[in-house]
């Protein structure tokens, strides 16, 4: 994830027109990559388990989160260009609300992850991408879709270090198993 973050964090800070390109490269090589690594340092270490399948998220749910949340971003950017004017409001809106939003839209993942798992850096994520959404564009360091990129940034590199601490101690805690161990087995 956090790899992720920091390529579509510096693509969107510096050039949107990379945002595409990157984000479908990292997606269809970044999962083989990930495959490979599991291969040479999860499963021999804790083996291969197929997991009995989880109960799938309802589509419409998510389609329905996704519609509200396009009918919010579109609803506060009339509003905005109704009570302040066309420019005024489409630049109030694009400065502060558009980061602001991303950063709730981006916290829902990590904090479900808290909820469901009860992972105590989902919150903290969450509530980094919350308060990055909110205070990039009030303190001036960036605004509109480059406000979006520092603040995938921000918690991107945040993640890496989490994800890279992990692994670390994973590797330090769970020693390699033994090909000829079986495990009931004759």
């Amino acid at each position: 994830m956090g790899c992720f973050l920091l390529v579509v964090g510096a693509s969107l800070a510096m050039d949107m027109k990379w945002v595409p390109l990157i984000s479908l490269l990292v997606i269809f090589l970044g999962n083989p990559l990930l495959e490979r690594a599991k291969k040479r340092y999860i499963y021999p270490r804790i083996g291969y388990v197929k997991l009995r399948p989880e109960k799938e998220a309802d589509p419409k749910g998510i389609a329905v989160a996704a519609i509200v949340f396009v009918v919010i971003l579109l609803g506060s950017m009339g509003l905005f260009t109704l009570a302040m004017g066309k420019d005024r409001g489409w630049a109030l809106w694009f400065r502060y609300f558009l980061p602001g939003s991303t950063g709730f839209m981006l916290a829902i993942g990590p904090f479900w992850l808290g909820e469901t798992y009860g992972l105590r850096r989902g919150y903290v994520f969450a509530v980094l991408f919350l308060l990055s959404g909110i205070a990039i564009p009030v303190f001036g360091m960036a605004s509109g879709y480059k406000a979006v990129g520092f603040e995938c940034l921000l918690v991107g590199v945040v993640s890496l270090i989490s994800g890279v601490i992990m692994f670390t101690r994973f590797l330090r805690k769970v020693p390699v198993v033994p090909e000829e161990a079986s495990y009931g087995s004759n």
